[in-house]
């Protein structure tokens, strides 16, 4: 269902084949196998870590429609941002012309002040649809507290990811304190997922989503339950297993092996990595799936 998500979401992979063109089997392979797993609540659509910014506009087209052709039971947003302005109205205006009501938007490299941020989502928003905001590491500007809370003001905000440093951890507060009565604020670090949820945030979505939900659905579990101490020692496992995945490469090329594993036949190539998936890490992604749910398949 194409509406905003809480929880535990996952930012899912772009698979391609082995001549780096797009796998579309792997793709819907990929989504169905999200959908169906029952430690995921939502499932974020060819952002960051779906490598939207190396995906053509009709890849981009293709991959829209198919999730709306799987009716996709979880929550899903796709995000329809590329690296400028004018190929992401487009993108923007065609899926709101399928019926997508909630779009993601990673902000486009021109946005480089509050004004041009300002103008941009009033555009979009010009469209019909809801934003949920999906504030990247990388992000032209990120928003203070305060800009939020003129961004809310300009229409149909719903929520924000927010992939704050430590150093940037009290603007995400901000953004819970502030505004989390009115907006759902998603912790885009899963390392700063259990400060996160103790400060009253609505969920995480991290790249890791791809390989261990299972372990950031226990950190919310107990943590619910009030089992702090075990919540942080998942938490911190967490942090340990994020070193290893990110060790080569993009990550990305990790996380499609990993998938491989789960019975999820897909390449393992990215169109950023620079070299194949060396034998060692493969070895390191085998011993974390076997911590996690067993022998692989």
């Amino acid at each position: 269902m194409n509406k905003p998500f809480t929880n535990i979401i996952v930012p899912a992979v772009t698979p391609y084949l082995d001549d780096l063109s797009l796998d579309k089997a792997g793709v819907e392979k990929v989504f169905a196998h999200f959908d169906g797993l029952p430690d995921l609540d939502g499932i974020f659509i060819t952002g960051a870590t779906g490598e939207y910014d190396v995906l053509s506009l009709s890849e981009r087209k293709f991959i829209l429609d198919l999730a709306i052709d799987m009716n996709l039971q979880k929550d899903w947003v796709p995000n329809t941002t590329t690296l400028d302005q004018q190929t992401s109205m487009e993108l923007t205006e065609y899926a709101a012309s399928r019926g997508i009501g909630t779009i993601g938007v990673i902000l486009p490299q021109e946005c480089r002040s509050f004004e041009d941020v300002q103008v941009f989502l009033q555009k979009l928003l010009s469209y019909g649809v809801s934003i949920f905001i999906y504030q990247t590491g990388n992000s032209p500007y990120p928003l203070s507290a305060d800009e939020m809370g003129q961004v809310i003001q300009l229409g149909d905000i719903v929520g924000i990811k927010d992939s704050c440093s430590p150093r940037d951890f009290y603007r995400h507060l901000r953004y819970i304190s502030d505004y989390g009565d009115q907006i759902k604020v998603i912790q885009g670090v899963e390392m700063l997922y259990l400060s996160s949820l103790a400060m009253g945030g609505h969920g995480v979505i991290g790249g890791g989503c791809n390989v261990y939900p299972k372990l950031l659905r226990d950190v919310r579990d107990l943590y619910l339950e009030g089992r702090n101490e075990e919540a942080a020692t998942v938490q911190k496992r967490v942090n340990q297993l994020v070193e290893l995945l990110y060790r080569e490469g993009t990550g990305n090329e990790a996380m499609k092996y990993y998938l491989s594993l789960c019975g999820v036949p897909i390449g393992w190539a990215s169109r950023k990595a620079k070299t194949p998936l060396s034998e060692v890490q493969k070895i390191v992604m085998q011993d974390m799936y076997a911590e996690i749910y067993g022998s692989p398949e």
